[in-house]
């Protein structure tokens, strides 16, 4: 069941800790951020594109990783998203999926109940519930619109003063509405603490923290004509607490609507509408002459700390559109 992360808080102990710090009794040491960024491209067959990024973020200082004002990733200029998964079919509400979870325990860690939705699916077919028929389309929806998932680090010690050591997490990504006017989408990521971690056996209610979080992908054109799409990486609080993104190692294939496919059917159960060609989410635009696109991992922080860009040439795959 999900529970939130003040079960773990010892509010006289943060108290005293807030005092200090007003006091001056920690001296405050000058924050060195520093990011490393990798990005690949695999596309082994037309319209089967597979990305991987990896982020790593950390304090020169041993010191909480500090949060940018904006973190984005900047894409390619004719990168886009086809309008075909745009749907109701394949968006998902992550936080209704995630309450739908919750509502139902399970010896079943939570993560692993994520990367396997048909199960869930079959549970509420059973159920036959009235919440249960309304919760089914979401969750439909979001086996659908599973683009990938990963692991990572989240830095929580200047939240939490119990946790010495960041929480290593393992999440989904769904495809979403974007959560700004203006976001052509958004991709969602759900997850929680990785149940195997050291920080979860010493803290297992840890484990109950079930977070949601949504990147919205806007269109933000930049001068020189080098990136278009911007996904933009939310910074805000989790669960109510503010923590610093640490790592994260994600992995994201592309969704694909083969001709033919049946997405929408009679009351009967017959097929009244069907794709017409073969589509894909992601829409690469054709090789540069150099062979490679260009990525970026922008971090904007206030003064006085300097923001950051880290730039990458990475190869074009062997099928671009």
């Amino acid at each position: 069941m999900k529970r939130s992360i003040e079960a773990l808080v010892i509010v006289p102990l943060l108290l005293v800790i807030a005092a200090m710090a007003v006091l001056g009794v920690y001296g405050i040491a000058r924050a060195e951020p520093v990011q490393q960024f990798a990005f690949q491209l695999e596309s082994p067959r037309a319209g089967d594109l597979a990305v991987r990024m990896l982020i790593r973020r950390f304090d020169t200082t041993g010191g909480v990783p500090p949060t940018p004002s904006d973190f984005a990733l900047r894409l390619p200029r004719g990168v886009a998203l086809d309008r075909a998964f745009l749907t109701p079919r394949h968006l998902c509400d992550g936080r209704a999926l995630r309450d739908a979870l919750d509502a139902r325990p399970s010896a079943t860690p939570f993560t692993r109940r994520l990367a396997h939705l048909d199960a869930f699916v079959r549970e509420l077919q059973r159920s036959g519930s009235g919440r249960a028929r309304a919760e089914l389309a979401n969750v439909r929806a979001c086996a659908r619109g599973r683009v990938g998932g990963g692991s990572g680090l989240i830095d929580a010690r200047d939240a939490v003063a119990v946790l010495t050591d960041p929480i290593p997490v393992r999440f989904s990504i769904f495809l979403s509405r974007g959560t700004h006017p203006g976001a052509i989408a958004g991709f969602t990521i759900v997850g929680a603490a990785d149940e195997r971690s050291a920080i979860v056996r010493r803290y297992s209610v840890v484990a109950g923290v079930h977070a949601v979080m949504t990147e919205d992908v806007v269109s933000d054109p930049a001068p020189d004509g080098v990136y278009d799409l911007k996904i933009v990486i939310d910074t805000g609080p989790v669960n109510g607490f503010r923590v610093s993104i640490a790592e994260v190692d994600a992995r994201a294939r592309s969704l694909v609507l083969r001709r033919g496919t049946c997405l929408a059917r009679a009351g009967g159960g017959r097929c009244v509408r069907r794709q017409r060609t073969d589509a894909s989410l992601f829409v690469l635009p054709r090789c540069p002459a150099s062979g490679h696109y260009s990525a970026q991992l922008l971090s904007v922080y206030p003064p006085p700390l300097a923001s950051q860009a880290t730039t990458l040439q990475v190869p074009c795959p062997r099928y671009v559109s």
